[in-house]
């Protein structure tokens, strides 16, 4: 979420300083490729015959299609840049209304945009009429910050792309990477996803239970999928799943952990605590039962823990509902995926009270609640990626990977790696740069040759 200081400090006119620069470099492709291919190349057919003129030609068509390609993502970076500065300065504006409106009725607004009475005054019962201004101050600063964050989210999105966009230099390829969310474009970011992040090491009954999770609680999937990969446990690591030769002496050892010296410690792929699974439990008696319908709740610790970490598919489902209970709990400092992911390491009033005042910036916080909150931004846009490309038909990540392979060059892989699923590699490249003419040398006859040397030597 952007905050109160970041939107009051933004100066979208350098954001529209950079959109001319973008469209000047957009107009020079422009240019350039209309050289290539009207002038030059047109030039080379008529005073160039043979295969090596032909060879020059093509090369400079496709230099034409390189610049084209070029403009193309220019002119899509011109567009970011002028929608972003239009909406900051839009929302900018709203905020300062909404401050200057809050500072006249002596409101006073924190840098997360919560308005509060500067000092505290006498009422009688039943009258209210004082939050009347709190009310509107804090609905026109929360919109404006609300509409900033959103302009900052669609941005970023449409720069990762076209970062990732740097080896496409057919124009119909661009157009088709550029069209919103279409099947090259997810590719294009999954390629360009960056390394270092361990995937999600889950079975498919696992990413089941999840969806069915999602549905049950209306807790998000992203949420659950980050906390699959945020609490992997460490025979995950080495199995690259919870049900490998690892798992199978990892899950009794975590057991016997918690029978002996370490009876609070976190259970099952989602590390989730045993009286936390009890309340869990509790609070929703007819959402876990077993085969008999008794309730599971019922459980003493040992058989609590085993089950924990017997059924890995529950420990999603436990997790899913505690999430909904810290939500529809109190909304105070939990009202985004975020918030409840940093509420899942530590639901103390410290930490509600921190994500009510930076939202969702991770820079202000400090020790393992920061770290966690950095591991969220990081992987956040690898989670989405993933969704929508698991979300794609078969036939169109066919149709997207072959569209990859074109602009590969010969002899290299197409691969894929989403945070979870499976990994996905296609072809050798079928750009083989035939196309991309260069001069060979023309031996000709040395005045001086050298002498032959003698046999033998």
């Amino acid at each position: 979420m952007v905050s109160v200081p970041e939107l009051k400090e933004a100066e979208p006119q350098k954001w529209r300083d950079a959109a001319e620069d973008a469209l000047a470099a957009a107009r020079r492709c422009g240019s350039m490729s209309a050289l290539a291919e009207e002038e030059v190349a047109a030039t080379l057919l008529q005073c160039w015959a043979g295969d090596t003129g032909e060879a020059a030609r093509r090369r400079f068509v496709q230099h034409a299609e390189d610049f084209e390609a070029a403009k193309l993502v220019l002119k899509k970076l011109v567009r970011t840049y002028d929608d972003l500065a239009d909406a900051v300065e839009t929302a900018k504006a709203d905020l300062v209304g909404g401050l200057s409106y809050a500072d006249s009725h002596d409101l006073v607004v924190d840098d997360s945009g919560r308005v509060q009475l500067a000092t505290p005054i006498m009422t009688a019962p039943g009258d209210d009429s004082h939050f009347g201004p709190l009310d509107h101050a804090a609905e026109a600063i929360g919109d404006a910050l609300t509409k900033a964050t959103e302009a900052d989210r669609t941005a970023t999105a449409a720069l990762r792309l076209l970062g990732a966009m740097t080896d496409i230099t057919d124009p119909a390829l661009a157009r088709e990477a550029l069209r919103q969310d279409s099947p090259l474009a997810v590719a294009l970011r999954l390629q360009n996803a960056g390394g270092g992040d361990h995937s999600i090491n889950v079975s498919s009954s696992q990413l089941a239970a999840v969806e069915q999770a999602a549905r049950e609680t209306g807790v998000s999937k992203k949420l659950l999928l980050a906390t699959l990969w945020q609490e992997q446990q460490w025979y995950q690591h080495i199995d690259g799943s919870p049900n490998g030769p690892a798992s199978f002496f990892g899950r009794p050892f975590n057991w016997l952990l918690s029978q002996t010296i370490k009876p609070d410690k976190s259970l099952g792929i989602t590390h989730i605590k045993p009286d936390t699974a009890r309340t869990v439990m509790e609070n929703h008696p007819d959402a876990f039962l077993d085969t008999e319908n008794n309730r599971l709740s019922e459980m003493d610790d040992s058989q609590l823990a085993k089950y924990i970490e017997e059924n890995p598919n529950e420990a999603i489902r436990l997790s899913a509902y505690h999430y909904s209970d810290l939500r529809e709990q109190s909304e105070y400092g939990a009202r985004t995926d975020k918030d409840l992911f940093l509420l899942y390491a530590a639901d103390t009033p410290d930490v509600r009270e921190l994500n009510e005042q930076y939202g969702d910036e991770s820079e202000p916080r400090g020790g393992d609640i920061r770290t966690r909150g950095e591991n969220w931004d990081r992987i956040s846009p690898r989670l989405d990626d993933a969704m929508a490309w698991e979300h794609l038909t078969e036939a169109e990540r066919l149709e997207a990977m072959e569209q990859l392979e074109s602009q590969t060059p010969d002899g290299q892989y197409v691969y894929l790696e989403p945070i979870y699923g499976d990994g996905i590699s296609m072809g050798t490249g079928t750009d083989t740069g035939t196309d991309r003419w260069e001069p060979e040398p023309t031996p000709s006859p040395s005045a001086n040759p050298p002498p032959t040397p003698p046999e033998g030597d």
